[in-house]
């Protein structure tokens, strides 16, 4: 694997796909299009992350480039929004102390409503 520096000074391995997608963008730098376009590519987080190094290399060599920045800025982005969606959505279970105290809780409200039940069936069967 041959691997060279591109005018941004950026690493890139000569040939193979992601180089080439590299080396469309440097020709078309002013376009935010192919930078799109590059970013387009990455599907998981380590794609990703080899796209922001490319932006970060160009930084070093050009600090206030404005395409590098906002480039740089939609790599952490997009890699934030897969992180995000990557996370589990199931609820952590609950303590056996909480638990317990569900438990008791209504069963304290049950014999609450039976004690009042019977004492209403008294109280009516009382009055007839």
């Amino acid at each position: 694997m041959a691997e060279g520096r591109d005018s941004a000074g950026a690493e890139r391995t000569s040939g193979g796909p992601e180089g080439e997608a590299w080396a469309r963008v440097l020709a078309a730098w002013g376009d935010e299009q192919s930078h799109r376009a590059y970013l387009g590519r990455c599907q998981d987080l380590e794609t990703l992350a080899a796209a922001g190094g490319r932006y970060r290399a160009v930084l070093s060599e050009r600090p206030g480039d404005a395409m590098a920045l906002r480039m740089r800025d939609e790599v952490v982005k997009r890699a934030t929004v897969f992180g995000l969606a990557t996370l589990p959505r199931t609820a952590p279970p609950q303590p056996r102390a909480v638990k317990r105290f569900v438990l008791l809780a209504s069963l304290a409200f049950a014999l609450a409503v039976a004690w009042a039940t019977y004492k209403l069936v008294v109280l009516l069967g009382a009055r007839s």
